[in-house]
C-alpha cells in the first residue's frame, strides 16, 4: 500500500513538474514529446498494479 502510495505521489510531482513547460509550450511536436513523457509513467503505474510482486 505505501509503495503504490509513493509511486503516486512521485507521478504526481512528475506531473506537476512538466505542466509549465506543457501550459506555455506553442511547438506542437515538442508539446507530442512532453505529453508522451506524462502518458508512459501512468501507464506503467496502471500497470504495475496488476503484476503480482514476488517477495
Amino acid at each position: 500500500m505505501t509503495k503504490r502510495l509513493i509511486q503516486f505521489i512521485a507521478l504526481l510531482m512528475l506531473g506537476l513538474f512538466f505542466l509549465p513547460y506543457i501550459w506555455k509550450l506553442k511547438q506542437v511536436d515538442l508539446l507530442v514529446i512532453l505529453i508522451m513523457g506524462m502518458v508512459l509513467p501512468i501507464y506503467d503505474f496502471i500497470t504495475s498494479g496488476e503484476k503480482k510482486e514476488i517477495e
